[in-house]
């Protein structure tokens, strides 16, 4: 038995019985079609995408492998030839403890994670198996892609030392604009991921009060959220209220909150891979005129900017919007207008940012968060998830906007 191999077999039939998909197989298929599409277009015979915790995005996309340890992750992907998949990312030298259940592709080779590897043993690396891979599909003097950027240029070195009768080519972005539009799976998904977030935001708004602490408020968003079925934190919370609110992104400490306050929250929740990333204000207790005028300055930018938002709509021409109604109330110093295609990865295509030429598609799916910082004074960001439509946006959340 190759070392680090495990002892429970790890074949596609002993996967099976394990396996929890977020959509049927035919959704993965679907997928590997539109890349081979790309890579016709782009004259590939082969594409090695690349992965490791850092960004995981694309394998978890391709595969639904989830890296728990740390490692390389590849999926060689062919025009002609079935997909192998193979990762180091393995805990206790046991595929079966490290999720490889949950990876649906039908060749899957394993390797020992090297920080694990001890004495004379040579085992065979990812690197061996990515080679097995191309020889067998016949690829060795065909023209490789290498897709991602979790070791790529690393994987690149050894394809072209490997196989010098191929041409190997970075293609680090080949699978955004992919990855962008969303089939009508994974917006059902994006929904229930939405609604972990949702939970999220309006417990801890909920709970907010004089003499609570920001630790507290953050326990109860990820009490609600994980009871919710969240399965991760789509990233680290944010919770700050006070003067610190005027600087929008910090962690939560055990700051009391004061009447007049005004408190900040941005949480995420993830559904099967799927993420979600939403942002509420408020204040504790009522509002000042300012504070009231500040935060409702924030809410009609977005309620303006998602009605003029629909396919073929530039996001430059958004954000001049923004801007314009941001200096019309006074505001305009304070606006940092931002957003962010939202799926598999929390940061993906589309991007909202000050003229960009780039334009909505249908079943774009992004996180809109136009926000209003003012140092020392508190942040206005009502953010939510939104699916571009056949004529204009849809919400996916339904937390309330106004608490006050």
């Amino acid at each position: 038995m190759p070392y680090g191999w495990g002892r429970v077999p790890y074949g596609a039939g002993d996967r099976a019985p394990w396996m929890n998909l977020p959509f049927p197989v035919e959704e993965y298929h679907e997928r590997l079609q539109r890349v081979a599409g790309v890579m016709r277009r782009d004259g590939f015979d082969c594409v090695v995408v690349t992965g490791n915790r850092a960004d995981s995005t694309n394998i978890r996309y391709l595969t639904n492998f989830e890296d728990f340890y740390g490692g390389d992750t590849m999926l060689a992907v062919f025009l002609d030839g079935s997909p192998g998949f193979t990762t180091n990312a393995v805990m206790h030298g046991e595929p079966m403890h490290s999720g490889i259940q949950d990876c649906w592709i039908e060749d899957v080779r394993c390797a020992a994670a090297p920080r694990t590897v001890t004495g004379a043993a040579d085992p065979a690396t990812v690197y061996d198996h990515v080679e097995d891979f191309i020889r067998e599909r016949g690829c060795d003097r065909g023209s490789i892609g290498v897709v991602g950027d979790a070791g790529a240029d690393r994987v690149a070195a050894f394809l072209r030392e490997t196989f010098p009768e191929s041409r190997v080519t970075a293609a680090p972005a080949m699978l955004r604009p992919l990855r962008a539009i969303k089939s009508p799976r994974e917006i059902e998904a994006m929904r229930a991921a939405c609604r972990l977030a949702d939970e999220a935001a309006r417990a801890a708004m909920d709970a907010v009060r004089p003499g609570v602490t920001e630790f507290e408020l953050a326990a109860e968003a990820y009490h609600a959220m994980f009871r919710a079925g969240a399965e991760h934190p789509a990233f680290a919370i944010s919770l700050c209220a006070g003067a610190r609110a005027g600087f929008k992104h910090m962690a939560p400490t055990a700051y009391r909150l004061q009447p007049g306050d005004m408190v900040y929250i941005d949480v995420g929740g993830r559904y099967m891979g799927y993420y979600s990333d939403v942002s509420r204000a408020r204040v504790c207790g009522d509002p000042s005129p300012e504070q009231r005028r500040f935060l409702e300055t924030q809410i009609r930018i977005v309620e303006d900017v998602m009605a003029a938002a629909r396919p073929g709509v530039a996001i430059a021409a958004l954000a001049t919007l923004a801007e314009r109604l941001a200096g019309d109330a006074g505001f305009g110093e304070y606006l940092y207008f931002r957003g962010h295609g939202v799926g598999c990865a929390v940061q993906d295509l589309p991007a909202f940012a000050p003229g960009n030429p780039a334009t909505l598609q249908e079943n774009m799916v992004f996180a809109f968060e136009p926000m209003l910082v003012r140092r020392g004074f508190g942040t206005a960001c009502w953010e939510d998830v939104w699916r571009v439509t056949a004529d204009g946006v849809e919400r996916l959340n339904s937390c309330p906007v106004r608490w006050w």
